[in-house]
């Protein structure tokens, strides 16, 4: 699965949409790596520790932005952050214990159809909260 940005993804915020570029462009890399058949190696493991380091800097970014614009959707982002947070670290205790390429593909399809719902459904309400010319 490849993850491609289109204009309907935007929040209204540059910062966090760059961030969502990033995690796309994250997601994109460990997918050519499991195309590859690429799952136990320095360059997977440090490709899903930096994911989930982007991940929660993200999180806690965008948090902040829906909070401080009282967007109506920030309870239900945060619940789903949460959820992914708890995904990732199941899957990396899992992967760290027993590494495997359909474990690998499994969490790369779930994780990002996963992201793809939340920015579709869940972010882009944050545009609604961005006054015209704020970033």
């Amino acid at each position: 699965m490849q993850l491609e940005w289109k204009v309907g993804y935007t929040t209204g915020v540059t910062e966090l949409d760059d961030q969502h570029r990033h995690l796309f462009s994250l997601f994109n890399d460990l997918g050519r790596l499991i195309d590859q058949g690429v799952y136990d190696s320095p360059e997977v493991d440090a490709l899903l520790e930096s994911l989930g380091t982007v991940v929660q800097q993200h999180f806690a970014h965008e948090e902040g932005c829906m909070s401080r614009r009282c967007c109506p959707m920030a309870e239900k982002n945060k619940q789903e952050h949460d959820q992914f947070l708890q995904l990732y670290l199941d899957f990396q205790r899992a992967f760290s214990m027993e590494k495997s390429l359909d474990s690998l593909a499994d969490f790369h399809q779930t994780a990002g159809s996963t992201l793809m719902e939340h920015i579709c459904f869940v972010d882009i309400h944050l545009r609604n909260c961005v006054n015209p010319g704020e970033n």
